[in-house]
């Protein structure tokens, strides 16, 4: 037998039970464990949730960026279309200049081709193509520029750019779609 203090009355008395456990620990155990269960188990939902909002988010901003790649390439050939007949209807002083930046501008044309390239591989072909158009085209400038007069002498042709941008925008609208 064991001895165990009465806490009410303060004296010691014998207890049959010392060995058997007490109940109450268990109930304690039991109710611990499943309140952290329960409140496991309420979060799964809301987690399972906010993988989904990554997830979809994720996706998002790939299509975002995809667009936004492909109507960089589309502006900057636009762009140097423009400055090119602009130079064409300049004589004066600053065509060095303007030669530089329509040689800018087809280079960024190139940038904007391989970053379309790397972000939609379906599409590289055709961003390409129109790369090497762009090139051509402010080759073309700067071939049929008189430096002597400071003027372009030899019109370069806008078909092969202009064909090369439209089969690029309905290509990146085909796979945008898809």
């Amino acid at each position: 037998m064991l001895t165990v203090t009465d806490p009410l009355r303060g004296r010691a008395r014998a207890s049959k039970n010392a060995c058997v456990p007490e109940v109450s620990l268990y109930v304690a155990v039991i109710t611990a464990a499943a309140g952290v269960v329960g409140a496991v188990a309420a979060q799964i939902p809301g987690i399972a949730r906010d993988i989904r909002l990554a997830d979809r988010d994720r996706r998002e901003r790939k299509t975002d960026e995809r667009q936004q790649a492909c109507l960089d390439l589309i502006g900057a050939a636009g762009d140097l279309r423009t400055l090119v007949m602009n130079a064409q209807q300049y004589r004066g002083e600053e065509m060095v200049d303007r030669l530089a930046e329509i040689r800018k501008s087809a280079a960024a044309v190139q940038l904007h081709a391989a970053r379309v390239e790397l972000l939609m591989p379906t599409l590289a072909g055709r961003a390409d193509q129109l790369a090497k158009a762009a090139e051509r085209f402010a080759d073309a400038l700067v071939a049929g520029t008189d430096m002597t007069h400071r003027e372009v002498v030899r019109t370069p042709e806008t078909a092969e750019l202009d064909h090369t941008t439209d089969a690029f925008r309905e290509q990146a609208v085909a796979d945008m779609r898809s």
